[in-house]
């Protein structure tokens, strides 16, 4: 079988057909790898206002990719938060977001843990409701 595919490969070689494809020693073939090192935009919290009363409103402002798709899922004891102002959006050319939405006045007092996504990357976030 090794001989087989030896000659297989030194046919296919010469023709050209695999010329960016090699075999190993197992006979499987794998393509060659080009990594590119593209741009990493972790996302960082510029500023927040995370420490709340009930009735009162909360804000955080993201940094991240430019020009991506930002999303904000906050979850209370009595589930997802409908309020308004948590709606995707996209960042602008500097790679920010911001988010500012009313937490509710019969919002349970307790922390709670939410979540930002912005360009592929998601980061836990609390939330201190008073």
């Amino acid at each position: 079988m090794k001989k087989i595919l030896r000659i297989f490969t030194v046919l296919a070689l010469s023709l050209g057909i695999l010329s960016s494809v090699t075999f190993t020693p197992q006979g499987i073939a794998t393509a060659p790898q080009n990594v590119a090192y593209a741009k990493s935009y972790p996302i960082q919290i510029v500023s927040s206002h995370l420490n709340v009363h009930r009735g009162n409103p909360a804000s955080i402002t993201i940094k991240g990719k430019p020009h991506a798709l930002g999303t904000i899922r906050v979850v209370y004891k009595s589930g997802p938060s409908k309020a308004r102002g948590l709606n995707n959006k996209i960042s602008n050319s500097k790679g920010y977001v911001t988010w500012t939405w009313l937490v509710g006045g019969n919002t349970t007092k307790k922390t709670y843990t939410f979540y930002v996504s912005l360009g592929g990357y998601t980061k836990a976030v609390k939330l201190y409701v008073h």
